[in-house]
């Protein structure tokens, strides 16, 4: 169970929040920080995530973190979460496979004839010198805000699935989603297989900013993804057919 939730009408970011509370605070259980409004919220790659005041969900989960866990496979139970909670406001008209996760924690929904980004999740570990003790958990969910006239593929879910769904209840449901038991690594890359976007497709993809055509192929226990590259004219050397995801951008 959640052990506390703490809310401010506005902050810059909720897992900033999260880490300036543990700089003073030992936590005995999951602690969950939520926001109305984040002003500078961060995403992957030090990239900004946007939200909209009260029509978005903007949430920091910090959990002690437990002997047998491992940060790849924490990232891949966040992620299964976030789509969870999701799933329990899927529409009746939707399928399962409109909601999948593009490596390594990025949720997708189906809209308009593509997956577009609904949500993000950025995880940041708290060391207390050489032991991982916390896990922060930063999530964002596009709930109610206007997504479809920015450049980027994204979208909320209220211009998907027309739903008026409220970010505080929302919140709630993904923090319950997120203190379920963390799956063993078997268990949880099959889960996590299951729900990835984009496996076996050949696109574009940029490896150390440089672009090459080659196909996903899935993940393993580490968290690294596995390749499959086209040869290049002119290039005798093709990237490691097994990356993580820091060297790997998606290109649309």
């Amino acid at each position: 169970m959640i052990l506390e939730h703490h809310h401010l009408p506005s902050v810059p970011s909720t897992n900033q929040w999260a880490m300036e509370w543990l700089n003073h605070s030992i936590p005995k259980g999951a602690v969950l920080f939520t926001t109305d409004h984040q002003t500078e919220g961060r995403g992957q790659r030090e990239r900004r995530w946007s939200s909209e005041a009260r029509r978005d969900v903007c949430l920091s989960l910090a959990l002690p973190v437990q002997s047998h866990w491992q940060p790849s496979t924490l990232n891949m139970h966040a992620a299964l979460a976030v789509r969870a909670a999701l799933l329990r406001q899927l529409p009746a008209s939707q399928s399962e496979g409109s909601i999948q996760v593009k490596w390594p924690n990025d949720v997708l929904i189906w809209h308009a004839g593509m997956h577009r980004k609904v949500a993000g999740i950025l995880v940041e570990n708290v060391w207390r010198g050489s032991q991982w003790s916390v896990a922060i958990i930063g999530v964002g969910i596009n709930a109610r805000s206007n997504r479809l006239t920015r450049s980027y593929p994204a979208v909320s879910l209220s211009e998907a699935w027309h739903q008026d769904l409220s970010p505080d209840e929302l919140a709630m449901s993904v923090g319950h989603e997120l203190m379920r038991p963390l799956k063993p690594g078997p268990e949880i890359l099959v889960a996590y297989h299951h729900a990835l976007f984009g496996l076996n497709d050949q696109r574009t993809f940029l490896v150390h900013e440089r672009p090459w055509l080659g196909s996903f192929l899935g993940v393993n226990e580490e968290g690294l993804g596995q390749f499959s590259w086209q040869p290049q004219a002119g290039v005798e050397l093709a990237p490691e057919s097994w990356l993580p995801s820091s060297e790997v951008q998606w290109c649309w």
